[in-house]
């Protein structure tokens, strides 16, 4: 939906899009940049329309309404200068849509409709996937989803009327907190629900950071003993790898969601992130081409930087080592920023971090793959001016080695392990046999012989 406001007369208007599930009540409305849009004389509203589309992105076959009737005036004529502005509303809640979540978490909009479907229909779903592809953030947005669809949905109210007047999303952070305490909190809260005590009862729990999947599910379904339908909404996020066989997978009232840096929703966020904050970061200031262009080059090389590394850690690394977009969250959006934020982050975090990660490669697969030094791709391929003078300050990345034992350390040749000897006399006794001839045809020994050999015979 469209609106239209104008102090002067002008042919520039800021786009700005407005999230349609506001909190009612909240003071200050949040609205996010999204560019311009130059408007002439020979602009007609379907033509504002489709340079709006344009803008915006909007997919082919997407509806846009103009709000109210349409407007006798012209585009021109009804957008003013300076402070003009074009709102977008997007769809919530009230229009049974998930448009303002996508905007908002950069998530496809078919991928989102799919983690609430499952969330709806099964009440338990899993996220898991690598450190760093932004699974406690979908877990606490989703928690959020399902707080605001409490209280706006009155279509379930009669079906779900447990769930009324629930206000809350507890976390639980498994890397802080144990199974005991988790296992204890939910059989008193199925308690609860049972006697239907009232109370402030949370609608979701967010179970974060677990390290064992298999078995908080089995927990999760052995302490939540209430009807089905009246359990809380349960989220959890994992890093390690959910073992699908039916004796050491999840428990069956669960759904998982596997996350990998290869594909959506990670494959693409950290690009669609850097855009928007460049966008965000210099609306309402003028920008010349050159260093526009400049600065797009830039955050387009940060993701082929990521898939680069990515790639790397997957042919010398294990899958504990990997990294997600968040590392690259913090990017400045300023080329002269960028420069130096760039070079720190490389020396400092992902040459310590990459190097962790090939010698914990190493004692687990050995030398998989033939070493490549990343800094060569990096030095290659700097987006900004003048980069050669940097090149020289970005550390490489020695392959690492194991080194062989000390040769004061290495045992004789052909002595077998210190168990062995202890378990079989017999080798002890050959041992000592053989130690015995070599002292015998020695012309320096010839007459003597050990005594504990003496004593053995």
């Amino acid at each position: 939906m469209l609106s239209v406001s104008s102090q002067l007369d002008e042919v520039c208007a800021r786009l700005l899009v407005r999230i349609g599930d506001q909190v009612e009540g909240s003071k200050q409305q949040q609205d996010y940049y999204l560019g311009s849009v130059l408007v002439s004389a020979r602009t007609n509203w379907a033509c504002l329309d489709s340079l709006i589309a344009k803008t915006f992105k909007l997919t082919q076959g997407g509806q846009r309404v103009i709000g109210g009737d349409k407007p006798q005036a012209s585009p021109y004529h009804c957008v003013g200068s300076g402070s003009a502005q074009i709102f977008v509303t997007l769809k919530g809640l009230r229009e049974k849509s998930v448009d303002s979540l996508v905007f908002e978490t950069m998530i496809p909009k078919p991928m989102m409709q799919h983690y609430i479907s499952l969330l709806l229909k099964h009440r338990r779903l899993v996220l898991s996937g690598p450190s760093g592809t932004g699974k406690t953030y979908l877990a606490q947005r989703l928690a959020h989803y399902l707080l605001q669809r409490s209280r706006t949905d009155s279509s379930e109210a009669d079906r779900e009327t447990c769930v009324l007047g629930r206000s809350a999303a507890i976390t639980f952070n498994m890397h802080r907190q144990s199974q005991k305490e988790l296992q204890l909190y939910l059989s008193d809260l199925a308690n609860q629900i049972d006697r239907e005590s009232g109370g402030e009862l949370p609608l979701v729990v967010i179970i974060d950071d677990i390290s064992d999947s298999a078995a908080i599910t089995e927990l999760v379904n052995g302490a939540l003993t209430c009807k089905y339908h009246k359990c809380p909404y349960i989220i959890g996020t994992t890093n390690q790898p959910v073992k699908m066989s039916s004796n050491h997978g999840l428990h069956l009232s669960f759904r998982m969601v596997m996350f990998s840096n290869n594909v959506e929703p990670a494959n693409g966020f950290l690009l669609r992130y850097l855009h928007r904050k460049a966008v965000e970061a210099y609306q309402g200031k003028e920008q010349d081409s050159a260093r526009h262009q400049a600065l797009l080059q830039v955050l387009d090389w940060v993701p082929q930087l990521w898939y680069h590394l990515h790639a790397f850690l997957e042919k010398h690394s294990t899958s504990d080592f990997l990294i997600g977009p968040c590392f690259f969250l913090s990017c400045p959006v300023s080329v002269e920023e960028f420069r130096q934020w760039f070079i720190d982050l490389w020396n400092h975090s992902i040459i310590p971090y990459l190097q962790e990660g090939a010698k914990d490669g190493i004692k687990v697969h050995g030398h998989k793959a033939v070493w490549e030094d990343p800094v060569e791709w990096v030095r290659g391929t700097l987006p900004w001016p003048n980069a050669q003078q940097d090149q020289s300050r970005l550390f490489h990345l020695p392959p690492p080695s194991i080194g062989p034992p000390s040769e004061d350390k290495k045992p004789p040749k052909d002595t077998p392990p210190p168990s062995t000897l202890e378990s079989d006399p017999l080798m002890a006794m050959l041992l000592k046999l053989q130690e015995s001839a070599n002292y015998i045809e020695s012309p320096e020994r010839e007459g003597c012989l050990d005594p504990t050999l003496q004593a053995t015979l």
